[in-house]
């Protein structure tokens, strides 16, 4: 039996039920955990010259966590459509968590920094939050295990989802006031948090050119340093001065998306008609959520490069679901505008 076979997502379709094993990862780590602790505990103990008697509460120590880590590879997320519930059952044995088909809005992947990704499941109340997990990671668009799990068990589940689907529940809102853009003239500029941008700009600047002035960092850092770290502070502040002057506009005449600031290099220019979808990837910086980008995708025509543009960065659900509901208001009415072209 291979790694990657204990790793990966395992799953169970039956008439009433789909059972998903999605942590088969924390077997590898409670094996090699155990690896570890085991030699930790023996040149303890040869050094230390304790007898078994005294060495009892330090093997509790060490196994208590490796216990509950192997267990928690036998954690299920049963889909119940008796009951139409989604349960999630701690170690298979604890329900600690029962959502209502009802309440729940898609299973969709969530990428990571690391350009992984994994499947969840999100609720109606808080479509873009943490959601609960549904799969192991992975590393690849085209992994096996993957394609399997959304070509067999997603579509499982999803016909049990269907029975509790209310359009009318789940119908968009109208827009008629934006939160997140300007609009004049059927252009749609997006709002920018410039004043924060500037000023942090405008500190690591003077930040970087104190540091050129004053002898700041002693005699004992070599003019190259110096001179290497001053550049890179005066760099990082024109960063966020061009961020605090970028602007985004969507045409809905010219069907357009266009991006300028003040150092050109950053400038893109896209057709509306080679948009290709959306999506959110939750940041995360030593496992502490910081943000979710709101990339927006563009497929050019005549070339096979996707290319991505980062239109916002927000930290709370109701602000993405917000956020993106504008946008796809704005593309319905420039598909509108479209359909009625002669």
């Amino acid at each position: 039996m291979s790694i990657k076979s204990i790793t990966k997502t395992k799953w169970s379709i039956e008439p009433g039920r789909v059972i998903v094993y999605p942590n088969g990862l924390s077997f590898i780590l409670a094996g090699v955990l155990s690896l570890i602790f085991a030699g930790i505990f023996f040149l303890f103990l040869y050094y230390e010259n304790m007898g078994m008697s005294l060495s009892w509460g330090i093997i509790i120590v060490f196994i208590a966590p490796l216990v509950l880590l192997w267990l928690h590879g036998y954690t299920q997320i049963i889909f119940d459509n008796a009951n139409q519930t989604m349960k999630k059952m701690l170690f298979g044995i604890f329900p600690v968590k029962t959502i209502p088909f009802s309440r729940i809005h898609t299973i969709n992947a969530v990428s990571n920094m690391g350009g992984g990704y994994n499947y969840r499941v999100f609720t109606k109340e808080n479509k873009f939050g943490r959601g609960t997990t549904v799969s192991c990671g992975y590393s690849k668009t085209d992994d096996p295990n993957a394609i399997a799990f959304v070509e067999e068990a997603v579509p499982a589940i999803y016909a049990f989802l269907d029975q509790s689907y209310n359009p009318a529940a789940d119908a968009p809102e109208f827009i008629d006031s934006y939160k997140y853009f300007t609009a004049e003239n059927g252009i749609y500029t997006l709002k920018n948090k410039r004043l924060g941008a500037i000023i942090f700009g405008l500190f690591f600047i003077a930040l970087g050119v104190w540091m050129a002035m004053v002898d700041a960092m002693g005699n004992e850092t070599s003019p190259g340093a110096k001179f290497f770290i001053t550049v890179i502070l005066i760099i990082v502040g024109l960063v966020f001065i061009n961020a605090a002057f970028t602007k985004v506009e969507i045409n809905t005449i010219d069907q357009t998306l266009k991006r300028t600031g003040l150092i050109k290099l950053g400038n893109k220019f896209y057709a509306l008609q080679d948009f290709n979808g959306f999506q959110t990837v939750r940041k995360s910086v030593n496992f502490i959520y910081t943000g979710t980008e709101v990339h927006m995708y563009f497929s050019p025509s005549g070339t096979f490069k996707q290319e991505v543009i980062v239109l916002q960065t927000l930290r709370n659900s109701n602000q993405i679901e917000r956020f993106l509901q504008e946008m796809y208001q704005i593309m319905d009415e420039i598909s509108v505008q479209t359909k009625n072209r002669p």
